[in-house]
């Protein structure tokens, strides 16, 4: 979610290879892909799509995101989502700004 939001194609090459991998539909992978949320996801893809996207939105987190996520994920799950949101915010501005390119081949990941 936040590569799509950054279109950092490094990211998103790295992440979709996971995503596939875990068994993600591909019209799924796709759809966040292209900054959109999903129809299918389950309660808990859904409630940490909702936390990223509401991060990187640049706004605070939303009370009702927030606590849907602690319902969801324990108070150290939700702790942890917000951590990785602003992690791979990071790492999708440091891709960006070194215009790391996706790997010609799988093999050069």
């Amino acid at each position: 979610m936040t590569g799509a939001h950054f279109h950092t194609a490094y990211e998103l090459y790295a992440h979709v290879l996971v995503a596939e991998a875990s068994g993600l539909a591909e019209e799924t992978i796709a759809t966040i892909a292209a900054g959109q949320c999903p129809v299918d996801l389950t309660h808990q893809q859904a409630a940490a799509y909702d936390v990223a996207s509401a991060l990187v939105s640049g706004r605070l987190l939303p009370d009702l995101v927030y606590h849907q996520a602690v319902k969801t994920f324990g108070a150290d799950g939700a702790a942890e989502l917000i951590y990785l949101t602003g992690l791979y915010s990071l790492v999708s501005v440091i891709l960006n700004g070194f215009d790391v390119p996706v790997p010609e081949s799988r093999n050069d990941l």
